[in-house]
């Protein structure tokens, strides 16, 4: 193995990285392992992110060689960030500047050999690295696309209008945005999720494309059971569902589908979030409360212990690129989901045990289906060991690690 010394740096730029406090700073944190056999990392991120991460000490004894930045935009810039609140506008105003923070200290700006712009969900959001003139690899990128109505008659109509203006927003700055222009055509190699956001970015005629989402889970966490569940265990079949109870992840309509099935289909819902308490509303307004058990969010170990004793993991969430259908496959659960434009419905093209709802013409009809799916995957055999090989082959942190590599291998031959 290559002695440290010896290695290249890299600058990372990763707007959230942390242990485990949201599923992009996770998956961000997860693949620095393999990237440090190869290079040494600087990596900049906002200074709550390091601050975070030298106080815990898996960091700290993990990843001591990487060379932490830490940087914000100043407090006169930013007096109208809190929290959640402005968080793309600030988003947008910390990738566009921090290049200027490196570009000062002179030795490290010479010490870097490549950039890595590492946003996974702004595919909207532009950097200047480029002013660096360093090779610059942009992502995995994502994004979401808009939700149809039919989904979002359950939402309060505040949540609703602002989901539509902010997409609104993103549709003008993919199209208008001049630094985002830029940005494209300066980076020499994209990392895209998918079609759409080739469509959506205008990426069909360049050649430096790789397709790779950023979804990806810890083979060692998210382990096969010893003895997998048999359904109709106990005469009763436990769906589960997994996330923080946003408006997007249409748990509506799982509890909605739920009331259409059998008695001795009940559903676990983990998680906390806004939609909670008008989702327990809708279970007792339905009269299937008692077949709903509500519980607090878990650590990911605990999470795959859960999924052992449970039977089929709903998706049923809007997002283009969720994380927790993966991690419930790599546990021997089947998934169902809707189908879509989506990485869930792209997947079930070469992962086996991922059961798709068709598409319906309203609202009514896509739970008919979504009950419909439910009660067809829980009669059929799952072939666990199968789909675990394809996942590891297709989304384990190892192999998206792999992919990052690659384009920093392809990048790096060109540089001086």
């Amino acid at each position: 193995m290559k002695n440290n010394y010896d290695k290249p740096w890299i600058l990372i730029a990763a707007y959230d990285l942390s242990a485990g406090n949201s599923s992009e700073g996770h998956i961000a944190y997860s693949i620095l392992n393999k990237l440090l056999e190869k290079y040494r990392i600087i990596m900049v991120t906002r200074c709550n992110n390091k601050k975070e991460l030298l106080e815990n000490t898996d960091f700290t004894n993990k990843y001591s060689k990487v060379y932490l930045v830490g940087y914000d935009l100043p407090r006169w810039a930013s007096w109208w960030k809190k929290g959640a609140r402005f968080y793309r506008t600030y988003a947008y105003f910390w990738q566009m500047t921090w290049p200027f923070v490196v570009k000062k200290h002179l030795l490290l700006k010479r010490t870097i050999k490549l950039i890595h712009i590492l946003n996974f969900h702004n595919d909207s959001i532009p950097s200047l690295a480029w002013i660096l003139r360093r090779p610059v690899i942009w992502g995995p990128i994502n994004h979401h696309e808009i939700v149809p109505p039919w989904r979002r008659t359950f939402w309060p109509k505040s949540t609703s209008i602002k989901h539509v203006l902010i997409f609104f927003l993103r549709r003008i700055l993919w199209r208008i945005d001049f630094f985002l222009r830029i940005h494209i055509y300066k980076s020499d190699i994209i990392l895209s999720a998918g079609k759409w956001v080739d469509n959506r970015l205008g990426l069909k005629k360049t050649s430096k494309i790789i397709h790779r989402s950023q979804l990806g889970f810890n083979p060692g966490i998210f382990h096969m059971p010893s003895k997998l569940r048999r359904l109709n265990q106990e005469n009763k079949i436990e769906l589960i569902i997994a996330g923080r109870l946003d408006w997007i992840k249409g748990i509506d309509l799982a509890i909605e589908a739920l009331a259409q099935l059998p008695l001795y289909y009940c559903l676990k819902i983990i998680g906390k979030g806004p939609s909670e308490q008008k989702l327990r509303t809708l279970a007792a307004r339905l009269g299937i409360k008692n077949r709903i058990v509500f519980q607090p969010p878990v650590s990911r170990n605990e999470l795959s212990d859960i999924y052992a004793n449970s039977d089929v993991f709903l998706f049923t969430s809007a997002e283009v690129a969720g994380l927790v259908w993966i991690e419930a496959l790599a546990c021997g659960l089947p998934v169902v989901a809707f189908d879509g434009n989506t990485e869930v419905a792209a997947a079930a093209n070469y992962i086996p045990n991922i059961n798709l709802a068709l598409k319906g013409c309203n609202r009514k009809k896509q739970i008919q289906n979504l009950a419909r799916a439910i009660t067809k995957v829980s009669k059929k055999s799952q072939n666990s060991s199968t789909t675990r090989d394809a996942l590891i082959s297709h989304y384990s942190y190892g192999s998206l690690a792999a992919i990052i590599l690659k384009a920093y291998d392809e990048v790096s031959k060109n540089v001086n």
